[in-house]
């Protein structure tokens, strides 16, 4: 797999300001700054009203009564976490053993390995969760800045040949599902048009390895497409993350 930034990536550490089920309050996290998208939560059965009229509450200009809404906004949604169905530390087995052999590369060395483990409960483990369209190739998730199924959505400024200034603008907006799913038609469509302009067969593209190719460039619009598809049609909404 190969390792691609399309612009140099500027890091900075800043507390998480999200407390979500992969992390806890107070912690940090190294931040790539870029464009990347993460699956946010999907509505639960029988919420799907509600769940559209806060989304766009909380993605207004101005909220009132803000962290009283996020709160009923994550007691009627489930996570991406567990639409994947990712395996949990201290819930199953396979977390657990994932866990244990993360140990060794503990910092605190103060920490026992039982410590550890207890302190990890309840972390959702994406490395064993098989890779597809919803966890894809291209993402910054190795690094730890953003989760394994968020997508590297920068790439795509490299791609506007491909895409066009208007689809690329709307990589920069958080979208509701149905919306995220028009969207992923609407990559697919342009990736598959301009294969064929050039005589590129897109099955053929997913092993691109040359970042200044073509083919590369048309591999990386499929993904897109392919994982907001993936997302969108399972409930879930385009978090555009800045």
């Amino acid at each position: 797999m190969v390792a691609w930034t399309a612009s140099p990536a500027i890091f900075v550490i800043v507390p998480d300001p999200v407390s979500g089920p992969n992390w806890q309050a107070g912690q940090t996290r190294i931040i790539a700054m870029g464009l990347d998208w993460n699956p946010g939560s999907k509505a639960k059965s029988g919420h799907e009203q509600e769940f559209q009229e806060l989304w766009r509450q909380l993605h207004a200009r101005s909220c009132f009564w803000r962290s009283r809404k996020v709160k009923r906004f994550q007691k009627i949604t489930v996570t991406a976490f567990e639409t994947l169905g990712a395996p949990r530390v201290g819930y199953d087995d396979a977390a657990t053993e994932w866990a244990r052999k993360m140990y060794p590369n503990c910092k605190d060395k103060s920490l026992g390995e039982q410590e550890f483990i207890g302190r990890m409960k309840g972390f959702y483990v994406l490395d064993l969760v098989p890779p597809g369209d919803g966890i894809p190739r291209y993402s910054n998730g190795s690094l730890g800045c953003v989760d394994r199924h968020s997508f590297r959505a920068d790439y795509l400024r490299d791609c506007e040949e491909i895409i066009g200034q208007a689809l690329l603008d709307g990589a920069y907006e958080s979208k509701l599902p149905e919306e995220t799913v028009d969207y992923g038609g609407k990559l697919i469509k342009k990736a598959a048009d301009f294969a064929s302009a050039h005589g590129i067969d897109p099955l053929n593209t997913m092993e691109a390895d040359d970042p200044d190719a073509v083919k590369f460039r048309v591999s990386v619009v499929l993904a897109a497409g392919r994982w907001c598809r993936f997302w969108g049609q399972r409930g879930h909404w385009l978090e555009a993350y800045l």
